[in-house]
């Protein structure tokens, strides 16, 4: 068991002695031929060109199937003190390595790959180059494989156990219940009808009523021998670690499986073995082992019905509920048959008591996409309208995760509403209010608040929000309900709009209520520029805001118009890198004409992109192959860009330059050498507002969709814009007497 390398016979080195791990991958093909007839060859057998096209390859399945590998994992046969200088890296990649002081082999080897992907400005395609160097230095330092063990030593407990030869009188008696059921349905006339997937029609015999109760009552111990029923899976698991040679068992149970892990070092030790010859058998094992959930045995099922359940997320205690046999502990590893699995399989993620797929963090932005897809214009989202969390869970059960899962996610559930705009006292007070539906004063609005303030502090922030307005000495309503303002000058633009026949002049406006009242001409500017009014053209209406069950374009958050294409803002996380599919609004489903169940293609530089609704919402397909090919790291801002004419490209969005002006429109995807020039009409358009709308018109547009990081900008940048001609611009200046009556 404790020979080192250097005792064991020597073979020419094959791609399964440097990549382990390919045998375990299913998919590893090379031009559509399944990797049989390669991974076992030696490396020497295929000339320069064929070993580039499997590199290639390698580094594509390790980038989207081994994120939670370690390098060293990966590439077992490279050497720790390997000088990462001494490796024909790009430029631009070994700069990334050197920033992070990674300066040796040994400093990627603890490393997984998902760690890799957050490095900053590390792009995929740069992460690709380096996985491509790498696995050429394991190729030319690849050793072969300890000799196999005796086939009769390797066999694997199937999938299914058959029932005994000689069968017992229990199964007999079975046997004679489903035949005398059988023969009832013939004598019946309903012969085709299936003889236990229905409910006994009255009049059936009491004999026939009997034998259905009891085929009705029979479990699995009562079809398989003492043997079979052993093999749950905690057995299965047992078994086939004891498969492995016992140098695997010791390296698996101390470092893969474990809470704690022991080193390299303490291993190698512990076994007369090097290191590097401690991690080659550690690859080794994993690949053995996760190929056990590929091999159509009983642990494949069992692997699958996994994946099944979770969906998108569940809790674990759901999950063990369904499969209880995945509680029970796998010796000799000591750990629970979940965790073993969890440790094997790619497709999904169990951590903190909850199991995400593909992982947790792709899991919560799914879930946090669809909440904000729901959210009305203040964040408020009615529970029962989510729908379920988990297709497998009953309805009441799903509702009770939800809130778990909300809070856990640090959401606010009020009563049985979801806020998910809670950064400001005054988003929690708009959402109470939308929740409430009527006004309320600012005590009976602190009484449903979660938090401790004061009722001043929650007056004040309610005074300067846009979207709250004071109706009374102390009753506060949401503007878009277009209630008279206590504060007067709204209502008396409401009055004249209404006696005009819902429309009037600003110039003409401005005179009325000047001419009678004490009031401004920028009061009467700045009120009748908001809502629940707009100003166009020089004329006061009253603003349209129809509330549908999907967001228009407009109204939708982060999408933007330019020429002749629609920008989607996408915040790239490991998820996209990993090949993960990417959320989409359901706007991008009225853009494209896309009903539920459809899919659609569209054209890119790389081939066809897909774009889907088979789910909650609509989603994009894999982008991996556009990140590589532009370079995208992580924590980059990127617009998905769908053109008119089908196309599809990814275009990342011009990095912050310090200027609010130039930063709000690079956010839109418009990048000017003169960002002062036509700022205004690009701005609109991009939202779809007329080209002459006014500075305050935009901005407030901005916020009403949700796009804060842009309206904040624009705020910043109110010199720059300038204004619009008289009929347009709005001074904001705050009436003084308005000042005083909020107070």
């Amino acid at each position: 068991m404790t020979e080192d390398l250097a005792t064991e016979p020597a073979s020419e080195p094959t791609w399964l002695d440097a990549f382990p791990w390919i045998e375990a991958d299913s998919s590893t093909k090379l031009d559509g031929v399944d990797v049989e007839p390669w991974q076992r060859q030696p490396i020497s057998h295929s000339d320069k060109c064929q070993q580039l096209e499997i590199i290639a390859r390698l580094s594509e399945i390790a980038l989207e199937r081994l994120s939670r590998w370690p390098i060293g994992q990966i590439f077992p046969s490279l050497q720790s003190e390997t000088l990462l200088k001494a490796l024909p890296f790009k430029k631009r990649a070994r700069n990334a390595l050197l920033r992070q002081s990674l300066l040796r082999v040994g400093d990627l080897q603890g490393l997984e790959l998902a760690e890799l992907l957050g490095i900053p400005n590390l792009g995929v395609g740069t992460l690709d180059s380096i996985l491509r160097v790498m696995a050429e230095a394991a190729v030319s330092s690849a050793v072969p494989a300890l000799p196999p063990l005796p086939q009769k030593d390797r066999e694997i407990v199937r999938a299914t156990v058959e029932p005994p030869a000689n069968k017992n009188a229990h199964l007999e008696a079975i046997l004679n219940d489903l035949a005398d059921i059988a023969r009832w349905h013939v004598a019946a006339g309903t012969e085709f009808m299936p003889l236990l997937g229905h409910e006994l029609a009255p009049g059936t015999p009491a004999a026939i009523v009997h034998a259905r109760r009891r085929l009705d009552l029979i479990h699995a111990t009562d079809i398989l021998d003492d043997d079979a029923v052993q093999l749950n899976a905690a057995t299965l698991v047992r078994r086939s670690i004891s498969l492995l040679d016992e140098r695997q068992q010791v390296i698996v149970t101390r470092r893969l499986f474990a809470d704690r892990p022991e080193t390299l070092e303490v291993l190698g030790t512990r076994l007369c073995l090097t290191r590097e010859r401690v991690r080659q058998i550690e690859s080794t094992a994993r690949a053995n082992m996760t190929k056990l959930l590929q091999s159509g045995g009983t642990l494949e099922l069992v692997a699958q019905a996994v994946r099944d359940l979770i969906e998108t997320l569940l809790p674990l205690d759901a999950l063990l509920e369904r499969l209880p046999a995945l509680a029970s502990i796998a010796e000799p590893t000591s750990q629970p048959v979940w965790r073993i699995l969890d440790r094997l399989d790619e497709g999904y993620e169990i951590a903190d008591g909850w199991c995400g797929s593909p992982t947790i963090s792709a899991a919560r932005d799914a879930l946090c996409a669809r909440l904000e897809e729901l959210a009305d214009p203040y964040g408020v989202v009615p529970l029962e309208d989510f729908g379920a969390l988990n297709t497998h869970l009953a309805p009441e059960e799903s509702k009770k995760v939800l809130f778990a899962w909300l809070l856990a996610n640090d959401f606010v559930v009020q009563e049985e509403f979801v806020l998910t705009r809670t950064q400001s006292l005054g988003d929690r007070a708009a959402a109470i209010l939308s929740i409430v539906g009527s006004p309320l004063s600012a005590e009976e609005i602190l009484d449903h608040l979660p938090i401790e303030r004061s009722v001043s502090s929650l007056r004040n922030a309610m005074s300067v929000d846009e979207r709250i307005e004071r109706i009374d000495r102390d009753r506060w309503a949401l503007v878009e309900w277009g209630l008279d303002s206590y504060t007067g000058v709204r209502a008396l633009v409401k009055d004249e709009v209404a006696r005009n026949g819902g429309k009037i002049e600003i110039d003409v406006l401005i005179d009325r209520i000047t001419s009678k009242y004490s009031v401004r001409s920028s009061s009467v500017m700045a009120y009748a520029s908001a809502p629940p009014f707009e100003c166009k053209g020089g004329v006061v209406r009253l603003r349209a805001s129809p509330r549908g069950h999907h967001k228009t374009p407009k109204e939708t958050r982060r999408l933007y118009r330019r020429d002749r294409s629609w920008l989607y803002r996408v915040h790239i996380t490991k998820e996209h890198l990993r090949g993960s599919g990417t959320n989409a609004p359901m706007a991008i489903a009225g853009i494209l004409d896309l009903q539920f169940g459809e899919t659609r293609l569209l054209q890119s530089r790389l081939g066809e992109q897909v774009i889907s609704w088979t789910a909650l919402q609509p989603s994009f397909g894999s982008i991996r192959r556009l990140l590589i090919d532009n370079d995208i790291a992580v924590n980059t801002e990127l617009f998905v860009v769908i053109g008119d004419d089908s196309t599809f490209r990814v275009e990342e969005v011009a990095p912050p330059t310090g200027d609010p002006l130039t930063d709000a429109l690079a956010l839109v995807g418009v990048v000017s050498d003169e960002p002062s020039l036509r700022a205004l009409q690009l701005l609109a358009g991009a939202i779809c507002l007329s080209e002459t709308s006014s500075t305050s018109d935009i901005i407030a547009a901005y916020r009403d969709r949700g796009d804060s990081d842009v309206a904040d900008l624009l705020t910043f940048s109110r010199d720059q814009l300038g204004d619009r001609d008289k009929h347009t611009t709005i001074a904001v200046i705050a009436d003084i007497d308005d000042i005083l009556d909020l107070l």
